[in-house]
């Protein structure tokens, strides 16, 4: 087996990473976006990722990111490991082992401490995950309403579908929000508009935004379809212009089945309480990290990283 960097690998592989790809999360990460991301900020590592290759075809694939992350002691830089995936016909060989032990080595040499990956503790990788260091350091909170009330579709002009014009205050208000605050706060100064030209986010169908007085006041990211309705990042600037976009949120959700979850739940758990959601501490997907070079228990990187401390904070804009 041969393990490349994303610049050594032929564009004529691409449909070989796309069905690695596809199969494990339904997506599928194409050069187009890739060079996007890389020309517009640094989110990605200079090698982009790792892939294995056997008998001239990819078996095996990871990107890596390189995060700022606020710990309590500063700000630096982490690796973020993104879509680990085996072939199936190939699983259980010790290909995520081998392409994850490469990107610890070349992460150590670049001087970075800490890794990070999501993931589902009910996945089989998860006890790979942990034989190599990893510890569950945090899982969002969830909350869920079945039906939600039945409310008009609109609520007024004060909360509408976003737009392009929207995406800088948004950035500014989400800057604003997570200041001194500890987890991945401090995205690229335009995490937004790169993720929309990317194609990764939607404004008028994935964006809600309140106005105050003329300016924006809140926002809301959603993920919608005929089945339910999820809302991972609600951010705004006090508690009733947050009111506002989740009664929104229940709005368009008609009858669907509404969920809120990571720093939404936390901001809003009384509300959702009241209003009848059953609401779970954590979920099965959750956060794992680990320290190169340095073996540390659960306990030791959760205050490390401060996952714990009220002054964490993770938005569904966190997870890749």
């Amino acid at each position: 087996m041969k393990l490349v960097a994303y610049d050594e690998l032929p564009q004529t592989y691409d449909s070989d990473r796309a069905l690695v790809q596809l199969a494990a999360f339904g997506g599928f990460l194409d050069r187009q976006r890739i060079e996007l991301w890389r020309r517009r900020t640094s989110v990605f590592a200079d090698y982009v990722g790792i892939f294995a290759l056997e008998a001239g075809t990819v078996v095996g694939q990871t990107f890596v990111l390189r995060i700022p992350y606020s710990f309590r002691h500063g700000t630096e830089t982490v690796t973020g490991i993104a879509g680990v995936a085996t072939r199936l016909d190939h699983a259980r060989t010790g290909v995520a082992r081998r392409i994850l032990e490469e990107i610890h080595r070349r992460e150590i040499e670049a001087g970075i401490g800490y890794a990070t990956l999501w993931t589902n503790r009910s996945w089989g990788a998860h006890r790979l995950y942990e034989k190599l260091g990893y510890r569950d350091i945090y899982a969002p909170p969830w909350a869920v309403r079945v039906p939600p009330a039945r409310l008009p579709r609109a609520l007024g002009r004060s909360v509408r579908p976003g737009n392009r014009s929207d995406l800088k205050a948004i950035e500014e208000l989400h800057r604003r929000s997570t200041h001194g605050r500890w987890g991945f706060t401090q995205r690229p100064p335009n995490f937004a508009r790169v993720a929309v030209a990317a194609g990764d986010l939607r404004p008028r169908e994935e964006i809600l935004v309140a106005h105050t007085h003329g300016r924006l006041s809140g926002y809301a990211v959603i993920d919608m379809n005929p089945y339910r309705v999820i809302c991972g990042e609600l951010v705004a600037t006090s508690n009733p212009v947050r009111t506002r976009l989740a009664l929104s949120i229940e709005a368009r959700a008609r009858n669907k089945p509404v969920s809120f979850r990571d720093g939404a739940v936390e901001d809003m758990h009384s509300w959702l309480s009241g209003r009848g959601y059953s609401i779970a501490t954590a979920g099965w997907f959750g956060l794992m990290a680990m320290s190169y070079g340095r073996e540390r228990s659960r306990g030791q990187l959760e205050r490390e990283f401060g996952t714990r401390d009220t002054r964490f904070v993770c938005h569904d804009g966190d997870h890749f």
